[in-house]
């Protein structure tokens, strides 16, 4: 075979540097390339894992979140009826007020009215007496005394007054 450039020697020292090298280079090199592999794949599904659990923390805060704003919404909507009402209520007082002391404006109005009537009345009969007295005298003359004069007025204004 050395005819065909093959020596089995050096093949044989080939084949045994080949497996020496081999045997150093998974004792120095595979080895710890594949404790870094495994390493770094176990660091890959613990990150996968974390961030998995930081999305299911993540998803519960916002369930809470939304929770919260709901009851936020459906506080400031209670506040905002309870506003509503109260201004209601207060509007209703007002109205209420203003009725009451449109109603005693009135009252007080009429009441008023009927005194100057009653002033009015009361002074236009002053002035008929003392017209009908003058008329008497003018016309009689000061044969009637004054007090008979007065008692004639008197019963003509009650007279006046029934009528």
């Amino acid at each position: 075979m050395a005819a065909l450039g093959f020596d089995f020697l050096i093949i044989a020292v080939y084949t045994s540097q080949f497996l020496i090298l081999f045997f150093i280079l998974k004792q120095v090199a595979y080895k710890p390339i594949a404790d870094m592999l495994e390493k770094r794949k176990q660091a890959i599904a613990e990150g996968l894992a974390a961030a998995e659990k930081a999305k299911q923390e993540a998803a519960q805060q916002r369930a809470e979140f939304e929770k919260e704003l709901a009851k936020a919404r459906e506080a400031s909507l209670k506040e905002a009826s309870q506003a509503a009402e109260s201004t209601r209520k207060m509007q209703e007082e007002v109205l209420v007020a203003a009725r009451k002391e449109a109603q005693e404006i009135i009252a007080k109005a009429r009441q008023e009215a009927q005194q100057e009537k009653a002033q009015v009345i009361a002074d236009l009969q002053k002035q008929t007496g003392e017209l009908a007295m003058q008329i008497t005298r003018k016309v009689v003359g000061s044969a009637i005394d004054e007090t008979v004069q007065r008692k004639l007025t008197d019963q003509f204004l009650a007279q006046l007054g029934e009528a």
